[in-house]
Order: structure tokens, then sequence, then C-alpha cells
């Protein structure tokens, strides 16, 4: 079965997306017929692929490295599939440690939508892990950080951000 065909299967399952991810790891599958998939017009194979893709960098996060700044224009362009876009925030997260420099355009975006009430928590949450990573390689910028956390009414919040919080701001 084709790299489409897996993953137009409704329900998608982790066995499946662990096969693709082996497919690749193993050179079956090239990586850019994955990408190509996330930049189509269909929302469901996109956000399956993109998926796969957040399996792979937990397990070979060099593989999207060339990637890194296509996935963030990702993110900036998010049509509105939240799930993808926590997917996307997810990969991000992971390849910080690569960055040597601050991606100016993800810590805008997460700063901009730590209070984003629209967003789902875990959308927030991972923003929030962003920022924290990315202003901790400049100081002055934890004082930015600070000023958007200490916006947050972390009484109405719910537990997910008010940990992610209490981490961040005890760090």
């Amino acid at each position: 079965m084709d790299i489409i065909s897996t993953l137009s299967v409704k329900p998608l399952h982790k066995s499946s997306v662990d096969a693709i991810v082996g497919d690749i790891l193993t050179g079956v599958t090239d990586i850019s017929t994955l990408w190509e998939i996330t930049c189509g017009d269909d929302p469901r194979l996109a956000w399956h692929a993109v998926w796969v893709m957040e399996v792979l960098c937990k397990k070979e996060r060099s593989m999207l490295l060339p990637y890194r700044r296509e996935i963030v224009e990702k993110i900036l362009a998010n049509r509105g599939e939240e799930g993808e876009l926590r997917l996307w925030l997810n990969i991000s997260l992971m390849l910080l440690p690569e960055m040597e420099e601050i991606d100016v355009d993800l810590l805008n975006f997460s700063l901009d939508n730590i209070c984003n009430m629209r967003l789902p928590v875990a959308v927030r949450a991972v923003c929030i892990k962003i920022a924290y990573q990315l202003c901790r390689r400049e100081p002055d910028l934890l004082k930015e950080l600070q000023a958007v956390l200490s916006m947050l009414d972390l009484k109405e919040e719910q537990a997910a951000i008010k940990c992610v919080v209490k981490k961040v701001m005890g760090g």
C-alpha cells in the first residue's frame, strides 16, 4: 500500500503511522513525498501526514530540520485546523534545540496566542513552551514572556495552562 492510500484510511491507526515512519527511516519512502502531502488540498490527508511528521520528529528530528522554515510558515498561515496547528507547534518545539538563532516569527506567534481564548488549551500550552524556550536564549525577553503570562487569569484557566505557567514561572 502506498503512502497516500495508507494516510487516506479513516480512522488512521498509530500502527499505520509507525509503519510509514519506519519506511521513511529506512529509506523506503522519501520524506519529500510526505511533505508534499502536507501541502495538498485534502485537509484530512494533510492532517494525517503532519501526524506522521510529528512521530518522525520524535524519532529523528534531524530529518525535519531542512523543513524548519516551511513549518513555521505553515504555523503562521494556519487555516483554522487546530489539531494540525498543534502538531506543527509540537514539531517546532522539538526542533528548537537544533536552532541557534531565535525565530522571531515563531516567538511573536507564540506570544500573541498565549492569551487567545479561541484556541484550544493544548495549542496555547505549546505556545507557552515555545515562547519560554526561545526567550531563555535572551534573558531580556523573559520579562516580556512574564508580562504576557501575567495577563492570564489563572483562576479561570484550564489545568494544562496552569501547569505550564507554573513550570515556566518557576524556571
